[in-house]
């Protein structure tokens, strides 16, 4: 008789121990335990994870909230508030528990949860030094901490960040650092005086912060706070502490390991990547989503990631359309700078989370100042000699690099892809008597032909309505952009053809658009791919909505 096999798949218990003490589980893993916790949930499973909460650990703590934060809806609402108002659960479990209830909306996520507290003062300490722990372990948790101070009330920040200044502690610093940036006057100036009030443990760390605030704001009474802070901070320093200051927020904490950049996308769009040495075989590193008419738009941070999971990151990436190779790290930097830059331009807000890993990047940028790298390739003023490439100009859309280039914004094209989708003669199923007579075939040819011309007539109208001297100018310095990308990847023939295009599609070119392939070919796949855009963007929405525009008027 054949023996049963044994069900390799753990238990519930043994997924929720494994995820309590081990410290890096690979995101499918972890996918898969999370779905195997939500097919049991009220099976005993929410059950179990409520009871690590139970537990006087706060590796248990932190895998409950998580598991909670991920699987919770409202229909557990009612079980955790029961859950919270019991007495014999600790107060810290219950605190640690906030975030979760705030999420589904509950009243006892804020001050309703004070009253169901043994010891409200000893559980708020306990509960801040919890916290100043976990910030000074890594970048991560900075992030955590103050992703939740900044959803606060404004009078809970402040007092927050009182709280900060009068804890004596030096990890607070690494909290009131990024809130020097991007932040309400009341809040930077709160900042500051949490700083002062930490005195020579703050010193070291934020008198550069303050340095970088004067150099960088335009806020009067700011720096003149600032300047004031810092002059008082320098005196309650140890002699040469400033000058040593500087040269420490001027060198690296931990070595460089890999900076990769991804092509350019059809918005502009670009990922940046950074990964820095953290050990010998895990790495840290942030990576940055940057677009040429806003500047940085998001930052996500990694910690403690070992190389062969950071090195098949950037493969999955690859898979996922964004295709990216290492390049130097000074051209890296360039690219942030430039981003920054437009960010403060366009009066932009940046990623909390790059306000804390900042002082790295301005490290590694004073380290690479001496090693000036072009962004773009150099403009090339257009001649007669270049005609026969810039014939070739719709080649570009031939390679994956170019796939996702589409005329934006979506709405300002949408009339021209009804008025060529209106024209579409869409064929019949041929009877069975019409069959093989060859009449179908010449009647395909006819319809092809006309919606040749048909498509045609639209991107002439399309060339002299949508497109202008702003848009060449953007196109043309973005396609510099993704050429420079070219040369680093030693693609001279395709550096070669965008150079070349770009030189005609700038305004002073004097070449008519109509004879520039790479606008037409642009304006074409823009509207004969117009209605799979709109369906993408209809599925990516939170609800289905019809497909916007007359698309196909009646005939």
């Amino acid at each position: 008789m054949p023996k049963k096999r044994k069900d390799t798949a753990p238990t519930i218990d043994e997924i929720l121990e494994t995820l309590c003490h081990r410290d890096a589980i690979e995101p499918l893993q972890m996918d898969a335990y999370l779905e195997r916790l939500d097919e049991e949930w009220l099976l005993g499973a929410r059950d179990k994870v409520l009871s690590l909460l139970r537990r006087r650990d706060p590796a248990a703590h932190s895998t409950a909230v998580y598991i909670l934060s991920h699987l919770a809806t409202e229909d557990d609402r009612e079980v955790l508030e029961d859950f919270v108002t019991d007495p014999t659960v600790s107060d810290l479990a219950k605190l640690t528990l906030a975030p979760v209830l705030r999420e589904l909306n509950s009243e006892l996520a804020e001050e309703g949860l004070v009253e169901y507290l043994n010891d409200p003062e000893a559980a708020m300490l306990q509960m801040q030094s919890r916290l100043l722990e976990l910030v000074g372990k890594s970048e991560l948790g900075v992030e955590a901490v103050l992703e939740d101070v900044l959803s606060m009330p404004l009078e809970r920040r402040l007092g927050f960040v009182d709280w900060l200044g009068r804890s004596h502690d030096p990890r607070a610093v690494h909290l009131l650092l990024p809130l020097l940036e991007n932040q309400s006057t009341r809040v930077v100036m709160a900042a500051i005086d949490a700083l002062e009030q930490l005195g020579s443990l703050a010193a070291p760390q934020a008198i550069p912060a303050l340095n970088h605030l004067l150099s960088t704001s335009s806020n009067r009474l700011l720096k003149q706070h600032a300047r004031a802070a810092l002059g008082r901070l320098t005196m309650q320093a140890t002699p040469g502490t400033e000058a040593q200051a500087l040269a420490d927020a001027a060198r690296p904490t931990y070595p460089l390991y890999e900076a990769r950049v991804s092509f350019i996308d059809g918005s502009g769009s670009q990922i940046i990547m950074l990964a820095w040495k953290h050990s010998e075989e895990t790495v840290k590193g942030i990576n940055l989503l940057c677009q040429d008419q806003w500047g940085i738009k998001d930052c996500y941070s990694t910690d403690e990631m070992t190389v062969d999971r950071w090195q098949r990151l950037v493969r999955e990436m690859s898979d996922q359309g964004f295709t990216n190779f290492a390049v130097p790290p000074a051209y890296c930097l360039a690219l942030i700078a430039e981003a920054v830059t437009l960010n403060r331009r366009g009066r932009h807000k940046l990623p909390i989370a790059y306000a804390i890993w900042r002082p790295l990047l301005t490290a590694e940028m004073q380290q690479h100042q001496g090693q000036p790298i072009p962004t773009a390739l150099d403009p090339q003023p257009f001649t007669p000699e270049l005609l026969p490439l810039v014939q070739k100009g719709d080649e570009l859309f031939h390679w994956p690099e170019f796939a996702s280039w589409m005329y934006e914004p979506l709405e300002r094209i949408q009339p021209f892809m009804a008025r060529y989708w209106g024209t579409i003669e869409f064929p019949q199923v041929p009877s069975a008597s019409s069959r093989g007579r060859g009449r179908s075939d010449k009647q395909s040819q006819r319809a092809t032909t006309d919606q040749r011309q048909a498509l045609e007539t639209v991107v002439e109208q399309a060339l002299e309505e949508l497109i202008d001297d702003h848009w060449r100018h953007l196109y043309e310095r973005r396609l510099r952009r993704q050429g420079q990308l070219f040369a680093f990847a030693g693609r001279q023939q395709e550096v070669a053809l965008i150079r070349a295009v770009a030189a005609a599609l700038h305004p002073s070119s004097g070449l008519p658009l109509k004879e520039q392939p790479f606008v037409r070919a642009f304006l074409s796949l823009s509207i004969r791919q117009g209605p799979f855009r709109l369906l993408l963007e209809t599925l990516d929405s939170d609800e289905l909505q019809p497909l916007p525009g007359d698309l196909f008027p009646p005939r």
